[in-house]
């Protein structure tokens, strides 16, 4: 021990105080931050909660409104002409399969952030599948006079992968491209080998793009750059979230690059035949699908 004047002092006492002090400080610091954290993750949830009240409330309305008042006029006789008949036989169609589609959107999403959606990948190409895809879209481009256009490299290898699951990714995307670009625009998809096995899926087009902070709302599920009963373009803002999900499921990769009024440019990996064989020689595929 050392002595000043009446005093007694532990050697190191001061520093020991100190010490716990300081951890406690850092402790509270550490439960603070956590607690911000916290708040901050549930005011967000709230406000995505909200938002996905919004939209859906909107989405859901309209063609459930459009089947039961075209049901309605056919029901009671009011409209006889055959020609109108089929016509509203066919908006009743329409509006049934747009509510079909945001309802599996919504269980898509589920089961990924329930972790039980799966893929069954097989060998198949990808040139018939972005056909069709670009025949899904043409329609609404046209009404916008958009020119919709893909290319594909002739020594693209066969895509290891779930052929619905393919086709439900490469229609969000284009129709998204197509839905955010405006009259007289371009999107132009290109299918070429990106080497260690993968193949490489380029869409771009010449829309309205995205700032580092849009990207991020729109990678989120339910979120959109234009949301609430005001927004210009129809949608529940699951598209991209789940082409992404899927994409990885694969064992792919998704990246986006956009800059506000300079269009975006989203490039996805898929693996091939060859990655398969590569990565799980058991796997039962034969040489020849490499082919």
């Amino acid at each position: 021990m050392r002595t000043f004047g009446n005093k007694w002092f532990k050697q190191g006492s001061l520093m020991s105080d100190y010490s716990d002090g300081f951890g406690q400080a850092i402790s509270r610091q550490k439960s603070a931050v956590a607690l911000n954290a916290a708040k901050v993750d549930a005011e967000l949830a709230s406000k995505a909660k909200s938002e996905f009240i919004a939209n859906m409330s909107h989405e859901l309305r309209t063609p459930l409104n459009a089947i039961i008042g075209f049901s309605d006029m056919l029901m009671t006789y009011r409209i006889s002409d055959p020609e109108k008949v089929n016509q509203y036989s066919g908006y009743i169609k329409h509006a049934a399969e747009h509510l079909l589609a945001l309802i599996n959107g919504i269980l898509d999403v589920s089961k990924i952030q329930a972790g039980k959606l799966d893929v069954e990948p097989e060998p198949c190409d990808i040139a018939p599948i972005i056909e069709s895809c670009v025949l899904i879209v043409e329609a609404k481009a046209k009404e916008k006079s958009i020119a919709v256009k893909w290319s594909i490299d002739p020594a693209t290898p066969l895509l290891f992968a779930d052929p619905l699951r393919i086709k439900q990714i490469l229609i969000n995307i284009i129709g998204n491209a197509v839905k955010f670009t405006p009259s007289r625009g371009r999107v132009h998809t290109v299918i070429e080998p990106a080497g260690d096995g993968f193949v490489r899926v380029v869409v771009t087009d010449t829309g309205a793009g995205m700032n580092p902070a849009e990207v991020d709302i729109s990678m989120r599920p339910f979120g959109q750059v234009d949301s609430g009963f005001n927004k210009r373009h129809e949608g529940t803002g699951l598209g991209l979230p789940i082409s992404i999900a899927l994409t990885k499921l694969h064992g792919g990769s998704f990246n986006i690059e956009s800059r506000k009024g300079d269009g975006t440019r989203i490039t996805m990996l898929f693996p091939s035949v060859a990655l398969a064989v590569a990565n799980d020689p058991a796997s039962g595929l034969r040489p020849s699908v490499l082919n």
